[in-house]
């Protein structure tokens, strides 16, 4: 499906989405508890809706309400199916796969095709040496058998932070006691700093020395009910409207969060946009920037749109350590400099850096969305810098995460 937008300014206020990345983890927690309560604040995208069918297939009823999610996990471990189905959602699979290992029984997860191409190898070296089973059946069906047992666990940073966390909110629920030693170069730790903060909320002990999680077994899930705070993420790509096109107020967001990608509010204080803290949040006005190099190793997600942002810079930026970006839902990569160049920008690949050269405006043109949401989004963003109309094709990639980002944007874009 194509989309056509002819937007040249924003001005307005958006209200951040909730964070996708802390509804996973509190409706796991919640299921966790085997208890009763409610999670606040969450918007239904695909991923989310994926994460609730997992939990009701091992027994979890919920309800939605508006965008409240009422759960009764009293069920949690009477499974429903052995086949578990986490679409698209690599969060979704990635946690999923140790919360199933507490029953010792063989499960399926059924996934796209696309899911099943991005790594699990950090599970399956894991696993080499115990006593669990993991093999993909297809390309797209992967097979677990086993039981997780205490004890103490190396595992690589280098490939996802996800791994870690699924990791991590499982064994406060095994017989003893744990540590989970991260080895390489550990990314993204901001996810990982945000499970332990759900898990803590949730009533999880655990400390941290180094790179080495030191968890005690036989713990409870505390029953609670819990609101999802605002998505950084998400907030990034209309406070990069007001950076590039006028003045946008983002609210409903945590100014002393512990998202990774609240980085992006530093990035545009260096790059010139001088961002205004205002109640729950933030407002930025149009202003000219300055490139800049990027490391986003631990920010992988905002890749995109700090792609826009630096081609419609003065000068040259580059987006750095870019290795993970290969395996998101495009190679993020190869799908970055497509977006820039197919709007008359100028962005290359040079091994896993993208250069750019900035420009006072693009073009505009037609941006394949390679089925990637974030792509989609930081089209629409950079077509408010487009001197013609931006046609993206397969926009509806975008429900992945944010179903409604495109009545938020024809909210403040002009």
């Amino acid at each position: 499906m194509i989309k056509e937008l002819n937007f040249h300014s924003a001005q307005g206020t958006v209200e951040a989405p909730a964070s996708k990345s802390y509804a996973h983890r509190a409706l796991i927690a919640l299921s966790l508890s085997r208890g009763k309560g409610v999670i606040r604040h969450v918007d239904l995208s695909m991923d989310i809706m994926a994460t609730l069918k997992c939990l009701e297939d091992l027994g979890v009823d919920f309800f939605i309400r508006e965008k409240d999610i009422l759960i009764d996990a009293t069920s949690f471990g009477q499974r429903r199916d052995r086949v578990l189905k986490p679409e698209e959602s690599g969060s979704t699979l990635r946690f999923f796969i140790p919360i199933t290992l507490l029953f010792d029984e063989v499960y399926e997860f059924r996934c796209k095709t696309g899911l099943l191409k991005r790594p699990i190898s950090v599970y399956e070296e894991l696993f080499h040496d115990l006593d669990i089973m993991m093999y993909k059946d297809s390309l797209e069906s992967l097979v677990v058998k086993g039981k997780l047992e205490s004890g103490d666990f190396r595992m690589r940073g280098d490939v996802s932070s996800q791994f870690i966390s699924g990791m991590l909110m499982v064994l406060p629920l095994l017989d003893g006691d744990s540590t989970l030693t991260v080895t390489g170069d550990f990314q993204s730790q901001g996810y990982v700093n945000m499970t332990l903060q759900v898990m803590q909320d949730f009533g999880i002990v655990g400390h941290r020395e180094g790179n080495t999680f030191f968890v005690a077994g036989n713990q409870k899930y505390t029953v609670r009910d819990y609101a999802v705070e605002g998505d950084y993420t998400q907030a990034a790509y209309f406070l990069a409207a007001g950076a590039l096109a006028g003045d946008v107020s983002v609210t409903g967001l945590n100014l002393h969060s512990v998202q990774g990608d609240r980085e992006i509010v530093d990035l545009l204080q260096k790059m010139g946009a001088a961002p205004e803290k205002i109640e729950n949040g933030y407002r930025v006005k149009r202003h000219p920037l300055k490139a800049l190099d990027i490391d986003i190793s631990d920010i992988p997600d905002l890749a995109p749109i700090l792609g826009v942002l630096l081609s419609l810079s003065e000068g040259t930026g580059r987006l750095l350590r870019g290795d993970r970006l290969r395996y998101k839902e495009s190679d993020r990569i190869k799908s970055t400099v497509s977006l820039i160049n197919s709007l008359g920008g100028d962005a290359r690949e040079e091994g896993n850096t993208i250069v750019i050269q900035g420009k006072p405006e693009l073009q505009g043109g037609r941006v394949n969305a390679q089925s990637d949401h974030r792509v989609v989004m930081a089209t629409a963003i950079a077509a408010l810098r487009c001197q013609g109309p931006v046609i993206i094709d397969g926009y509806e990639a975008v429900n992945k995460s944010y179903p409604e980002f495109f009545k938020d944007l024809e909210g403040i874009a002009r």
